[in-house]
């Protein structure tokens, strides 16, 4: 039977306004089978360039959905949001502003279909497009958009290629840059690859710890994770994964702690008595919903996942009325850089500054009329040195400080 694993691509936009549209081509490469322990997996890498213009802002991606059809005999079904597929942002998509505040943003990721789920990503500084990286336009080098892990579980042969039966004429689709809406080709013709997979597959069942609990919660802003072990045989360490929860869907996981490089997730190896674990996150967004895994590694490399654990960040609102809404900035403590998040229903003046507690005056970070939105202002200190910093907010006559602390 033909297996297929199929990239479709549709709606993608930019980050400025342009004068000619360019041809996208997206491309299907770098497929590889790995084994890992008695696991299977394929991994794959989504890319993309862009021909047809030399306008530097025609090259700057804003958001896209992405979509990935695959065959369910050799993966399975709804994949995503499971231990059986990872997705890891890579080229592009990987740049940060600054450290921990990443230029994009995955979210509502989805199982569209049985066999079809769906990544967005969007720009979160479109304000700022000199931070951006333009996509190539070398066919023979393009820019990397995501790495997809999927776990195999049954052997079997096919052709990556784009679903044309799914969609009507996938060579037109529409791609927009800021407001400006325009008809700009895309090419499918280089997302297609024969996919061979051959055993092993799936390893036995193995027990390399026996769990007592798993729990998270949140405490002042930050996300405490504790677990504890009634016994570990082999027990090499555990990995932290994270995802965002966006109604009843869970999105990508993504790896933020790993027992390579935190000792606070090194296992005890071998031992027949209970050992407490603790880990904070700290890279969170007030508002937002997690999902939480625990994975735990043995001395042979195989990976056992627990079930998600699900916790909402507080959004304390720190002004608030039926005109406006200004959220804690975040992060807190931070380095180095924090961002403002705030919301207005009509236009009106905003007042933000930063103070040192001296009261000496070091950063206006608005001082202007704002349209009726959502705002996320980042305020940048990298010319400030550690310590307590005052963000002073004043709108309608209404004024809040809230003390901000840079650890450098």
């Amino acid at each position: 039977m033909k297996k297929t694993l199929i990239i479709l691509m549709m709606l993608i936009a930019g980050l400025m306004a342009a004068t000619t549209p360019g041809v996208v081509h997206f491309v299907y490469d770098n497929g590889l089978v790995i084994t890992s322990g008695d696991d299977t997996f394929y991994q794959f890498d989504i890319m993309a360039y862009i021909t047809g213009t030399s306008n530097a802002d025609d090259l700057k991606f804003g958001d896209a959905n992405i979509y990935v059809e695959y065959d369910n005999e050799l993966f399975g079904t709804s994949i995503l949001g499971t231990s059986a597929v990872e997705v890891q942002r890579i080229g592009v998509l990987a740049k940060e502003y600054v450290p921990d505040l990443p230029l994009y943003t995955l979210y509502k990721s989805a199982n569209t279909y049985p066999d079809v789920f769906a990544l967005t990503f969007e720009a979160n500084y479109r304000t700022s497009p000199d931070k951006y990286d333009p996509i190539s336009t070398d066919s023979e080098n393009p820019s990397g958009l995501f790495r997809i892990k999927m776990k195999a579980i049954a052997a079997g042969s096919g052709e990556v290629s784009f679903p044309y039966t799914r969609i009507n004429n996938p060579g037109d689709q529409f791609w927009t840059l800021a407001s400006l809406q325009y008809e700009g080709p895309a090419d499918f013709s280089e997302a297609s690859e024969p996919v061979y997979i051959e055993g092993p597959i799936t390893g036995e069942p193995y027990t390399s710890i026996e769990l007592a609990y798993f729990e998270v919660a949140n405490k002042g802003g930050k996300v405490r994770l504790r677990w504890r072990t009634e016994s570990e045989t082999e027990n090499q360490g555990f990995i932290v994964k994270r995802a965002l929860v966006s109604g009843e869907y869970i999105g990508i996981y993504e790896e933020i702690e790993s027992y390579f490089t935190s000792d606070e997730l090194l296992g005890a190896g071998t031992i027949n008595k209970k050992t407490d674990y603790l880990y904070w996150d700290k890279k969170v967004k007030p508002g937002t919903t997690y999902a939480y895994v625990l994975q735990d590694v043995d001395f042979g490399g195989h990976i056992r996942e627990c079930e998600p654990v699900l916790v909402t960040i507080r959004e304390s609102k720190i002004i608030s009325n039926d005109k406006f809404e200004f959220s804690s900035s975040y992060p807190n403590p931070f380095n180095p850089a924090f961002v403002v998040p705030f919301e207005l229903y009509s236009a009106t003046t905003v007042d933000i500054r930063l103070y040192d507690v001296t009261g000496h005056l070091v950063k206006i970070v608005a001082d202007r009329e704002f349209s009726a939105g959502k705002y996320n202002l980042l305020v940048n200190g990298n010319n400030l040195s550690s310590g307590v910093y005052l963000l002073r907010t004043q709108v309608e006559g209404i004024m809040n400080t809230q003390k901000m602390l840079l650890v450098k």
